[in-house]
């Protein structure tokens, strides 16, 4: 398919200073895509008829994209939405299913097969070696449980994983030994209390302080309050910090939604972190995802979030749903083509996000540059949630 030709270009695309030409490519995988999930999944097929929709007749270029008819996080949902449903190829070709780590009980499950893994891979290896500049590293430090073994991307997996612990397992090409993880499982009377997980003191301090620079350049990755809580709390009781490396790359799966009390801003999360660990603010990098789709906004080294030349992306406002203008905030409703497996071709999520820049960054990438600005709440969220639900109901 075209996208997998787009995959294979990446780097040229990020920097090509043509980006019309770049555009025209983006379209046609999106449209195909779009093609093979109406014609392989039913409920899609059915979703979209409702909408009169038919995307071999009503998408004739990029400003078209919009008319895509979107699914929502809550499609995805395991008790209440229909995750199987949204499958596009048999439910035995499936290798993995990931859930979302959300906090209301009922996670988002999402089934990828081979193709779709294989994309999705090559799609984050990109992102980790040509945004985030992380292409050989010696060590790695994650903030998650141990996983039992290392998996490999081609390997079926008998239950749903957690989709940010699956991703860093099988992204990471270093062997077990050279792995880090700063949780452990809780002890018995702590899991009757439904703590799964405990922070690894020994394991993760024990770590820091043998001077991991030594060992050459380290990945330290993971949800940001777990990291900031335990490192600053650590920092601010004893005043010492650590010698990671100055070429170590802090490459953070998100998280800023889940503190408790108040929030850390990125801007001083960066500063602290700096001076903690010693790793120069440039190289302190957040990941913005969620685990409905294949497309990975991250940060460069002037801490822009980029969408990657095959993808894109239409803000949608709270109330409307309908396209804003560049500058304007609205929902995110994310376009990818990545998407094989499953209807993905068009997510509506409830983060609220704004598009910055297009093609002007200082760090010579181009495409969107978008500002993730929260999730809505209130009222707003309750309005959009209604409006979503009925939606986005397939009869």
């Amino acid at each position: 398919m075209i996208i997998d030709k787009l995959l294979n270009r990446g780097k040229e695309l990020l920097y090509d200073n043509d980006q019309s030409k770049v555009e025209k490519e983006r379209f046609n995988a999106i449209l195909e895509t779009a093609r093979h999930q109406f014609e392989k999944c039913n409920f899609y097929r059915k979703f979209c008829r409702q909408k009169n929709f038919n995307p071999q007749e009503d998408i004739k270029s990029l400003e078209d994209i919009d008319k895509i008819p979107y699914l929502t996080t809550a499609n995805f949902k395991r008790k209440s939405g229909r995750p199987k449903d949204l499958l596009c190829v048999p439910e035995n070709e499936i290798l993995a299913w990931t859930m979302s780590s959300g906090t209301s009980g009922d996670p988002s499950l999402v089934g990828r097969d081979k193709t779709n893994l294989d994309r999705f891979f090559k799609m984050f290896e990109f992102v980790l070696g040509e945004i985030c500049s992380l292409k050989d590293y010696n060590w790695s430090l994650f903030f998650q449980p141990k996983p039992q073994k290392v998996l490999a991307r081609d390997e079926k997996v008998a239950h749903p994983q957690n989709h940010m612990g699956y991703i860093f397992n099988v992204a990471n090409k270093l062997p077990m030994e050279k792995r880090y993880y700063a949780l452990k499982f809780a002890d018995e009377e702590s899991r009757k209390k439904g703590k799964l997980f405990e922070f690894d003191e020994q394991t993760t301090f024990g770590f820091l302080k043998a001077n991991p620079a030594e060992k050459g350049i380290g990945w330290i990755g993971g949800a940001i309050p777990l990291i900031y809580g335990t490192l600053k709390g650590y920092f601010e009781k004893t005043g010492q910090g650590f010698n990671v490396g100055e070429n170590t790359v802090f490459v953070s799966g998100g998280g800023w939604k889940s503190f408790s009390g108040e929030a850390v801003s990125p801007v001083q999360f960066r500063e602290d972190m700096t001076k903690i660990l010693g790793i120069p603010q440039q190289q302190i990098l957040d990941v913005y995802s969620f685990t409905e789709t294949d497309c990975v906004h991250a940060e460069c080294e002037y801490h822009n979030k980029h969408l990657l030349p095959w993808q894109d992306i239409v803000v949608r406002d709270v109330e409307t749903l309908e396209p804003v203008e560049i500058g304007e905030k609205g929902l995110n409703n994310v376009i990818n083509p990545i998407a094989y497996s499953y209807a993905g071709v068009s997510i509506l999520q409830d983060d609220i996000v704004r598009i910055v820049m297009e093609d002007d960054c200082p760090c010579g990438r181009k495409g969107k540059v978008i500002e993730v600005l929260g999730r809505a709440e209130g009222a707003e969220a309750r309005g959009c949630g209604a409006q979503l639900e009925q939606e986005t109901d397939v009869e």
